[in-house]
């Protein structure tokens, strides 16, 4: 008897999760679409949070909407913030007005610390996945976006992402090498090197 409630009750939980499961990204992200035509806010929140966590463009964009809104979810600014800002490094040019919004209704610290929280995510994927693009992202977030810009960060990842084969990012990674002392560019060459260096070489093998 225990034995068939087991299975019954497995049986259930999969028929549950399964009709999500199975579809593929693009089919997943319709499903969110079709949820949120229907008026199922909620569930077309889940498909697009998930697929954001992802780094599906589309859907960090919608994500950033709903959590500005109050749409599917209840209203956050702060993580309205933080995806409109992951969105922008998508190249979305949308969401940078609602940045400045969310700037007048937010603390100055709390601004702040979704800024720090931008920087975390971007490099734990880097780390992760040694993803050059990421790394390109980061160069263009401390010479455009961040609150505090910082040209040596910048041009330290953008010669993090060349070095990943991110070539699009010699020129700005040579104009912002051109606004910064002499004295300063052999050091970040070189801690862009160990960067590169340790992701590619070391850490790559301790993960294996």
């Amino acid at each position: 008897m225990k034995f068939f409630l087991l299975i019954f009750f497995q049986f259930f939980i999969f028929n549950l999760i399964s009709s999500e499961e199975v579809l593929n990204d693009q089919d997943y992200y319709k499903k969110g679409v079709e949820h949120y035509d229907n008026g199922e806010f909620d569930k077309s929140f889940v498909v697009f949070f998930n697929l954001a966590k992802k780094g599906d463009k589309d859907s960090i964009y919608n994500v950033s909407n709903m959590y500005f809104e109050g749409i599917g979810t209840t209203q956050d600014y702060l993580q309205s913030l933080k995806y409109y800002w992951l969105c922008t490094l998508n190249g979305n040019k949308k969401c940078i007005k609602k940045i400045k919004t969310l700037k007048e209704k937010l603390d100055e610290k709390e601004f702040m610390f979704i800024s720090e929280e931008i920087v975390k995510i971007l490099k734990k994927d880097f780390e992760e996945n040694l993803n050059s693009i990421t790394a390109f992202k980061l160069g263009y977030w401390f010479e455009k976006i961040s609150p505090e810009i910082d040209l040596e960060k910048s041009y330290l990842w953008y010669s993090v992402s060349v070095s990943g084969g991110v070539y699009k990012a010699m020129k700005l990674r040579d104009r912002v090498g051109e606004k910064l002392d002499k004295d300063k560019i052999s050091q970040i060459q070189k801690e862009a090197n160990d960067i590169f260096t340790k992701e590619k070489y070391f850490t790559r093998k301790e993960k294996k």
